[in-house]
């Protein structure tokens, strides 16, 4: 895996030169509504054709130490001062491996104006927008809003957003069904689906206009452009060599905690993980379960390397005070040697670093599973993160708590829509259409939870 990573991506010293280009401007105020907007001018680059000759061995970014003025696409002081400096090269490969339907959005929020670089195999526009005073609590309180399952002005609220942040793209948009988010600063970890969109009628045969974003749209997410370059090309590596028996298509890890105490017991994780078993034999493939003790630290570092999916149905544990221990619960917990021995039940995010994990994707069914962060020196780094530097491409997670009993309905829903033939991002898309469509589950905090990191 390591000899993998050091020939992906970033380009050769010599190729790391900076050109300046024009940038459109595109002022928008959410306390008075959408600005007249003036259309964006593009990037003109050569076609993607034309960048096929270019060597793609070059470093791996490291996702711990983020990435660097060499790493980055765009330098952010140039967008500041309208003057857009670019990583040609760069941009270049990345045009190239994007897909017909697919736009990648990079939001640059600073304090009173938000930069959002759109990008699709054929063009590139830059576009800026000034929030106003009002944005960033309106942000705020929209989050509040989802995982209290407050209704109140936030469909309102979800629409003033949406003209900050997806109105100056829309054209763009509406044009590609597959949408990559890379959102620094204030906005990572914000869900972008739940905003309400303005779709045109063709896409949706109704009355009314707004739809979320999800609706009409597969979202992904990536912490950076260099990790999604890097997750993309290995996905293609892969997909070019001959498949190896050695892979276990899914193995299920549900540790329960059902003897232990001072650990909440999940009694819906062991159904959870049987029941997608099930579904994986139906189809013909062998699943590998472990529940209970079988669900051991010890297990997961032994198996992790040749399995195609991990899910774990467990505990998280997440806390700033002491980040050094953040990690995912398995059985050992509280049973075994004790804090600092390699299995004691608790797979520190640090410890996932270390380990060689390929998988195409990692569940994460543990309440506010994206929100598990350690540090190294001062620089916080996730979960994701690190299960990304392991090799993994894809990382299903949550954004809050949810219910063990809604957890376990929400992942046989997922893994369903995928064993039909759908990719992790559309099985997601329309398991949340499907509750978005059904009262009982139609409000955010039921479904846009989950969010996929990756590819």
């Amino acid at each position: 895996m390591i000899s993998e990573m050091i020939f992906i991506l970033f380009f050769l010293l010599a190729m790391m030169r900076f050109v300046s280009s024009a940038t459109a401007q595109n002022t928008n105020s959410l306390a008075s509504g959408p600005a007249k907007e003036s259309p964006a001018r593009e990037i003109s680059l050569k076609t993607v054709a034309e960048s096929q000759d270019i060597n793609y061995r070059t470093l791996n970014p490291d996702p711990i130490q983020g990435d660097t003025p060499d790493t980055a696409l765009f330098d952010i002081n140039s967008l500041i001062n309208n003057t857009p400096v670019y990583n040609p090269s760069m941009l270049l490969i990345l045009q190239s491996m994007l897909d017909n339907h697919e736009i990648l959005l990079e939001y640059f929020p600073l304090d009173t104006i938000i930069y959002i670089i759109a990008i699709t195999n054929e063009c590139t526009g830059i576009y800026s927008t000034l929030p106003g005073e009002s944005f960033w609590p309106e942000v705020q309180d929209l989050l509040r809003k989802t995982k209290l399952a407050e209704i109140n002005n936030s469909h309102a609220q979800s629409v003033k957003i949406s003209h900050v942040l997806l109105d100056p793209v829309a054209d763009k948009l509406k044009e590609k069904p597959r949408v990559i988010i890379v959102a620094h600063n204030s906005l990572n970890g914000f869900p972008f689906e739940i905003l309400y969109f303005a779709f045109p009628n063709l896409v949706f045969q109704e009355k009314k206009n707004y739809h979320y974003l999800v609706e009409g749209h597969q979202v992904v997410y990536s912490p950076s452009i260099p990790r999604w370059m890097s997750t993309r090309y290995l996905s293609k590596l892969r997909k070019e060599r001959s498949r190896q028996d050695r892979y276990l298509e899914f193995v299920g890890f549900s540790p329960g905690f059902k003897a232990h105490d001072g650990v909440q017991c999940l009694m819906e994780s062991d159904d959870e993980v049987h029941r997608i078993g099930r579904m994986f034999e139906e189809k013909g493939m062998a699943p590998m379960i472990l529940t209970d003790e079988n669900s051991n630290e010890h297990n997961f570092r032994s198996v992790a390397q040749y399995s195609k999916i991990i899910h774990l149905a467990t505990h998280s544990l997440s806390d700033d005070e002491n980040p050094e221990m953040n990690g995912l619960l398995f059985w050992e917990f509280g049973t075994g040697p004790g804090a600092g021995n390699q299995d004691d039940g608790i797979l520190e995010v640090h410890e996932i670093c270390k380990l060689n994990i390929p998988a195409e994707l990692i569940v994460l069914n543990s309440c506010a599973s994206a929100s598990i962060k350690s540090r190294n020196n001062m620089k916080w780094y996730s979960s994701a993160d690190c299960f990304f530097k392991a090799g993994a491409k894809n990382i299903l997670c949550t954004l809050w708590n949810v219910t063990d009993r809604f957890a376990q309905k929400f992942m046989v829903e997922f893994y369903r829509n995928y064993l039909s033939g759908m990719s992790f991002s559309l099985a997601l898309q329309k398991v949340k259409i499907r509750m978005i469509g059904e009262p009982s589950t139609s409000l955010p905090i039921n479904w846009a939870a989950y969010v996929l990191i990756g590819e």
